[in-house]
């Protein structure tokens, strides 16, 4: 479980954020599904390994969801994102890592289209 309190109140994470609203105002958004400025933690467990790592969301739509971490990760990675919306239950999706590049000093910036949802029970 994350602490979700905690997550947000690191500095560093409070400056990433007004980078986020600044640009976030200023993008030119050519997608084809409207994106939603969301800043969520997220837990990446990466197919066929045990560990997780942490990163948060920086938006989302219904088609996928750009993450920044301090992770790399290589084009067609497939991960489990647990995403901690509003709840300490996540939403939890597989997706498949479409792009990245890097983000300001020692964060990662990724590009990641849901596959499918992966439902608490296991169906």
């Amino acid at each position: 479980m994350l602490d979700h309190g905690a997550f947000i109140n690191i500095p560093q994470i409070q400056d990433l954020l007004t980078i986020l609203q600044q640009r976030s105002r200023t993008q030119d958004n050519r997608r084809s599904q409207t994106r939603e400025t969301s800043v969520c933690p997220v837990s990446i467990q990466l197919q066929y390994d045990l560990g997780r790592l942490q990163g948060f969301t920086k938006d989302i739509s219904s088609s996928g969801v750009c993450l920044i971490s301090e992770s790399e990760f290589a084009l067609d990675t497939i991960a489990t994102l647990s995403i901690y919306q509003s709840s300490d239950v996540p939403t939890r999706l597989r997706a498949r890592c479409v792009w990245q590049q890097s983000f300001g000093q020692g964060y990662q910036q990724s590009g990641w289209k849901f596959l499918r949802r992966v439902f608490q029970n296991g169906k």
